[in-house]
C-alpha cells in the first residue's frame, strides 16, 4: 500500500491522517496481538484486525515506523468493525484516539508524519 492523504471525511478529526501499512504490536488485558495500522494522523491510527478490540477500552501499542524506532503509545478505542458480525464489510479493526505518549515518541511520530506529508502528492488548488 502507499503511504498517501486520506481526505477528512469526519468532522470531528482535526489532524491529517495518512493511509500507511505499519506493523503495530498492541495489547489489551491479556490477550497480545501484531496487526497492522492502515492509517495514521497526530491524534490516533486504524488498526486492521480479525481480532475485536475492546470497546471504548484502553490499548497498550508498540509502532514500527519505517526507519524510526518504535513508538509507544496508549489509545482508547473510539469505534470498532468486526467483520464476522457485520456482512459484506471487507476489513475489520478500530480506530483510536491516543491518550498517552511520551514526548519523544510524540516527537518520533511527528517527524514521520512530517516524511509521510513531504511525500504525499500536492492538492489542487
Amino acid at each position: 500500500m502507499s503511504d498517501a492523504k486520506v481526505p477528512h471525511g469526519e468532522r470531528e478529526r482535526k489532524d491529517e491522517r495518512y493511509e500507511v501499512e505499519i506493523r503495530v504490536d498492541w495489547v489489551s488485558g491479556q490477550m497480545f496481538v501484531s496487526d497492522h495500522v492502515t492509517n495514521i494522523g497526530k491524534g490516533g491510527l486504524f488498526i486492521q484486525s480479525q481480532r475485536p478490540l475492546p470497546a471504548q477500552g484502553e490499548v497498550e501499542m508498540v509502532l514500527w515506523l519505517p526507519g524510526k524506532s518504535p513508538v509507544r503509545a496508549t489509545g482508547r478505542v473510539v469505534w470498532s468493525q468486526d467483520p464476522s458480525r457485520a456482512p459484506g464489510q471487507p476489513i475489520g479493526g478500530a480506530g483510536l484516539s491516543f491518550i498517552d505518549m511520551h514526548p519523544a515518541d510524540r516527537a518520533l511520530l511527528h517527524d514521520y508524519l512530517r516524511d509521510l506529508d513531504r511525500r504525499a502528492p500536492a492538492r489542487g488548488h
